[in-house]
């Protein structure tokens, strides 16, 4: 080979490595360079919803870009999952969710699942924290949460506890609470928490574990009776005990929203995803406004969120397996 023609050869396999290595960085600092689409797998008026539509709003600003939130409600979760599981790996569809992700697809549902939470979704970041409060119907004649379970037991078969989903945390923390206690109380799935606190408010149900971001404002109302709070004692609820104060460890769990997306997205735009969606939640007036939906802002990288999932992966399993829904 001349050698002119082999210096252009070695120029252009030069030039190609070159264009290889930079591709992700500078795929990264395109993106995004058109819409981007959040879906929610439940539907709206809930605190996960609030979220989406907050992150949404402030990502449009920092990026120029639209950002549209898309609930697809069903399946606790499982259909808005799918959605995202079945979009590409390029950053332009997103999933915040809550762990309903994972216990849609533990216990004796594993081998017949729809996705694999790991294997098919990319942690983006662990944008806050959910607590949970188990509410009743001020109507009852029961103040605490012992006077509630001594009068489910003197009723039998008349109680009864909500979810926002079968197989999804509020569901599972309640059928965790009726198992522990000794109670028969059936449970009723709804589309969310928001229709759930709803019918508690109604007499529809008695009783349910709410979001405090969901119930917060009906407490203060006067219009559902907070018993105990899952975690520790709540600062948004100080005057409510833990379920562990009251002899309940099994409920000594918090629950979380995080942003996902397919999995093989490019390492470049989830890092930016989690550098900006971070940005986000660190600006003051999304603090305030978090802070009044009861929500708690963690901004936790895709390394440890991948952790918390993993770790929850085998909470949830064994939690299903136990009192989960067939």
């Amino acid at each position: 080979m001349p050698s002119h023609a082999k210096r252009l050869t070695n120029h252009l396999i030069a030039a190609v490595l070159l264009g290889a290595a930079l591709l992700p960085g500078a795929f990264a600092q395109a993106y995004p360079d058109r819409p981007v689409t959040i879906v929610v797998p439940f539907p709206p008026g809930g605190s996960m919803d609030a979220l989406a539509r907050i992150a949404g709003q402030k990502l449009s600003a920092t990026w120029g870009k639209p950002v549209v939130v898309d609930n697809r409600a069903g399946a606790g979760g499982m259909i808005g999952a799918q959605r995202v599981k079945g979009s590409p790996a390029d950053g332009y569809t997103l999933l915040l969710t809550n762990s309903a992700l994972i216990q849609n697809v533990v216990g004796a549902g594993a081998a017949n699942a729809p996705y694999d939470p790991i294997k098919d979704f990319q942690p983006v970041m662990h944008m806050t924290l959910a607590p949970v409060v188990y509410a009743i119907n001020p109507k009852l004649p029961a103040k605490t949460l012992q006077e509630f379970v001594a009068l489910v037991k003197r009723e039998p078969k008349k109680h009864s506890f909500g979810s926002g989903g079968v197989n999804q945390t509020l569901h599972l923390m309640g059928a965790v609470f009726n198992e522990s206690a000794g109670l028969d109380m059936a449970h009723v799935a709804f589309k969310g928490d928001a229709a759930l606190a709803n019918d508690i408010i109604a007499g529809h149900i008695s009783s349910g574990f709410v979001t405090i971001a969901t119930a917060g404002p009906q407490i203060a109302a006067g219009n559902l009776r907070p018993l105990a709070v899952a975690g520790p004692r709540s600062p948004l609820l100080p005057d409510v005990p833990s379920f562990r104060e009251l002899g309940f460890t099994q409920l000594d769990v918090v629950g979380w929203f995080g942003m996902f997306a397919p999995a093989g997205t490019p390492r470049a735009v989830v890092d930016k995803l989690a550098a900006d969606i971070g940005a986000v939640l660190k600006q003051p007036d999304v603090a305030t406004k978090l802070k009044e939906m009861a929500l708690t802002p963690t901004g936790l990288e895709p390394a440890e969120f991948g952790r918390i999932v993993q770790r929850d992966l085998g909470y949830w399993d064994t939690v299903v397996k136990k009192v989960g829904e067939k």
